[in-house]
């Protein structure tokens, strides 16, 4: 017994929808000059839960023999999925790391700017402590700032250091392309629906890789979706190519000004961190407005932290569906699975 041909046609116009609305969100964030923002990472993340767990479902309709190559197909490409995933969430958790010392320096900056107005309001006789206990808040703030800056340059090195590692199962390129011995039949159709999964992956990887990892220069160009028309749909191969066009229009447009900071994450609230910490250091060399530095540094600092929070949180729940999507397919082939 094999599937219905609209069996697979609606897992493919899944995943043409589920596309659909993430070039929405990476069009609204480079409207605003937002990429790649936390929004859109929860949106990518989401969308690769979505598939796997529709590519675990569809499986069971498929009919397929148990202790076949497909189950070790679909075992190869979890684990590689799983693989970046841990990749991505060190580098989130980095990344809410930057958070925790720009929180720090914004304490900072706030004691320091309340010492120095306490200190214009005391009396003579009390003028020397109120100078003493200011300077010393004051070494605090250089101290923080330093923090900020050698924790944001060990974040560069050490996520720079996972991205090389973690390369290839991090699938680093737009331009994913069919392979030329492809037998998209096979197994009632699951090459296909896996291998439709897997350039879905490679680009919401990449897409995640350049959030909260490193910035890596795609050197494939951006057209590699348009070759699979003939074999997923027009739809799926049309919302594939938009979507990484978007994504590319929009990390040449941001990738200058990550270079001239350093390098390093693109994710839109990391960069708003260190940008805010910058200004912080400049309103103290300058003898600026540092109540209002303050509170933009702990304000870019709080976005960061739950943007990675989310990020955290969205990749393990991945894990756990990847872990139910491979318990279920052990179990069906345990049972028999069909034929």
């Amino acid at each position: 017994m094999k599937p219905s041909p609209s069996t697979v046609a609606a897992f493919y116009g899944t995943l043409a929808r589920g596309l659909d609305e993430l070039e929405r969100s990476l069009a609204a964030s480079s409207a605003a000059a937002e990429f790649v923002s936390a929004a859109s990472l929860r949106a990518a993340l989401a969308l690769i839960r979505a598939a796997h767990a529709g590519l675990a479902r569809l499986v069971g309709s498929l009919h397929l023999p148990g202790g076949a190559a497909w189950l070790d197909e679909y075992m190869d490409e979890t684990s590689r999925l799983c693989d970046a995933c841990r990749a991505l969430r060190l580098g989130a958790a980095s990344l809410e790391g930057y958070s925790d010392s720009a929180s720090r320096l914004a304490s900072a900056l706030r004691s320091s700017h309340l010492s120095f107005e306490v200190s214009h309001s005391h009396a003579a006789a009390a003028a020397s402590a109120a100078v003493v206990v200011t300077i010393d808040l004051w070494v605090q703030v250089t101290r923080a700032m330093s923090a900020c800056r050698r924790d944001a340059m060990a974040i560069r090195e050490e996520n720079r250091v996972l991205v090389e590692t973690r390369a290839e199962a991090l699938a680093l390129r737009l331009a994913e392309t069919i392979p030329p011995d492809a037998k998209f039949t096979g197994f009632n159709g699951f090459r296909g629906v896996l291998c439709a999964t897997r350039m879905l992956t490679s680009f919401l990887l990449t897409l995640l890789s350049w959030g909260v990892l490193h910035y890596w220069p795609d050197a494939g160009g951006a057209g590699g979706a348009t070759d699979c028309g003939a074999y997923f749909g027009a739809a799926f191969a049309s919302a594939l190519a938009r979507a990484q066009q978007r994504a590319a229009a929009a990390a040449a447009a941001v990738s200058p000004s990550v270079v001239d900071a350093g390098g390093g994450a693109m994710m839109h609230e990391f960069r708003r961190a260190r940008a805010a910490v910058e200004q912080a250091r400049d309103a103290v060399d300058r003898a600026g407005d540092v109540a209002a530095a303050a509170a933009e540094v702990a304000l870019r600092a709080d976005a960061l932290r739950s943007g990675c929070e989310d990020v955290i949180a969205l990749i393990d729940d991945l894990f756990d569906e990847v872990a139910e999507g491979r318990k279920k397919l052990l179990d069906l082939c345990s049972g028999g699975g069909g034929n």
